[in-house]
């Protein structure tokens, strides 16, 4: 049967409704197709599909679409309380700051990391490495600062004391152990007198703000005759030594060439003299029959 074409109205671009052969599986089948024109442009035609869907062609038209959007940039979650960014190993991924600039994210180096602010009512922070303990690892020979109350940054294990970090104590705070300085004495002063005469040992001045720090205090008599026995003895005095401490002698009718140590003072911590830049003597008086010998030892400092 041959197509037919039915004109409802006619226009100058053909049949408005039209069979057509179409191919299926069963053969080749008719099929009207309704041709839907723009009644003042024939060319404008829209055709209805077999499903039955209108193809609109609308290319030059603004179509209003409704629906619910969101605004750029678009809320992000993986809703399980953190975000993961999986990219390309050497790939950088930035984060929007506040004040609009973009940072990198996982940064090694602090200059390069993200700022963060702390409120200003925060509460110390602890910082701990799960061990008691916090341990700085760097580079042998790269200084460890911190920073000290009154914003100063101070260096951490100082070798000097000069230079290590102030400590201070709590008014309750219970005695501590203390050391006293051990130090070799560098300084000796030795003084013999000829016999029936006195001895005075002296320790020159210091020098300014210097004190003399006596380690050992040693003194002999020798009687060149037989010594005439006193039953009040000797005193061998101080000066400049805390106390002014004085040592009691005795006086026996010896035998001639009879020596006898008076004095043995080994200090377990130095003795100090009373006064700084200021001379320190150890005197014997005249004695008969007697040669005096004295012998001390000792350092200067502050």
């Amino acid at each position: 049967m041959a197509d037919t074409k039915i004109q409802l109205p006619p226009d100058s671009t053909g049949a408005s409704v039209d069979t057509v052969d179409v191919t299926t599986g069963a053969g080749v089948v008719k099929r009207e197709v309704v041709s839907l024109g723009d009644p003042t442009t024939g060319a404008n035609r829209a055709a209805i599909s077999a499903a039955g869907a209108v193809k609109v062609d609308a290319s030059s038209v603004a179509v209003p679409v409704t629906g619910t959007f969101f605004q750029t940039p678009q809320p992000v979650s993986d809703n399980a309380g953190s975000l993961t960014v999986d990219a390309p190993v050497g790939t950088p991924v930035f984060a929007r700051l506040s004040d609009g600039a973009a940072t990198l994210i996982g940064q090694k180096t602090m200059a390069a990391s993200l700022p963060v602010v702390v409120a200003s009512d925060q509460s110390v922070i602890p910082v701990s490495d799960n061990a008691g303990s916090l341990t700085v690892d760097a580079p042998v020979g790269t200084p460890a600062f911190v920073r000290l109350s009154d914003g100063a940054a101070a260096q951490v294990g100082q070798k000097t004391m000069a230079l290590s970090l102030p400590v201070a104590l709590a008014s309750d705070q219970s005695q501590l152990p203390a050391v006293a300085e051990q130090r070799a004495a560098i300084l000796h002063v030795t003084g013999t007198a000829a016999v029936n005469t006195a001895l005075t040992i002296t320790l020159p001045a210091a020098g300014a703000g210097l004190f003399h720090y006596i380690t050992s205090i040693q003194w002999f008599k020798k009687y060149s005759v037989i010594g005439v026995a006193a039953g009040a003895g000797i005193l061998i005095t101080s000066t400049n030594l805390p106390g002014n401490p004085v040592w009691d002698t005795e006086q026996l009718a010896s035998a001639a060439g009879t020596v006898i140590r008076v004095i043995d003072y080994q200090a377990h911590g130095p003795l100090r003299s009373a006064v700084a830049n200021t001379a320190t003597t150890i005197v014997a008086p005249l004695q008969l029959q007697t040669i005096w010998r004295g012998n001390v030892s000792y350092f200067t400092g502050a």
